[in-house]
């Protein structure tokens, strides 16, 4: 007579011990060695990438001022693809959106110049002011800046109950 086991009380599977044996074999054989040439490989590839341009590495390693140009540059033409896409899918022609363009570069003149006007009234004003004036204002807007931090710490940690 066979007895019949249930299969809670059966065995874990053959499967399942073979795995665990391999592991057991696998943990304690020793780890790879790395060949002798690999360490003088790996500083010559860092330092070949330390001497290369801020042009060629990553976007994150550019200057702050490469960055944003590169976005603003990015971004006018990306709009300026969607626009002329979108103004011949509505079927106008190349010298009605040249038309539109012409009259939004006058604007950019305007608005250009006057820009111009006020940094150089800006500029005589700072020239008369002199010296101690100009470090007077400097020291107002950092003490504005500092009493700014500090109260939105405050309130930060109070809402948080932090304090």
């Amino acid at each position: 007579m066979k007895i019949i086991r249930h299969p809670l009380f059966m065995r874990p599977s053959p499967e399942h011990e073979l795995e665990q044996a391999l592991d057991r074999e696998l943990r304690q054989l020793p780890g790879p060695k790395a060949p002798s040439t690999l360490m003088p490989r790996v500083l010559r590839a860092i330092e070949a990438r330390e001497r290369m341009p801020w042009w060629q590495k990553s976007y994150a390693s550019w200057p702050w001022a490469a960055r944003l140009a590169f976005l603003v540059i990015s971004g006018s033409l990306a709009a300026l693809v969607l626009y002329f896409t979108w103004g011949l899918s509505d079927g106008i022609t190349f010298g009605a959106l040249s038309d539109e363009m012409a009259a939004v570069t006058q604007r950019w003149t305007a608005v250009r110049s006057i820009a111009a006007a006020l940094g150089g009234a800006t500029m005589a004003i700072a020239r008369s002011a002199g010296a101690w004036t100009l470090w007077g204002v400097a020291a107002i807007a950092g003490a504005c800046y500092l009493t700014t931090l500090t109260l939105g710490t405050y309130c930060y940690r109070l809402v948080s109950q932090r304090i």
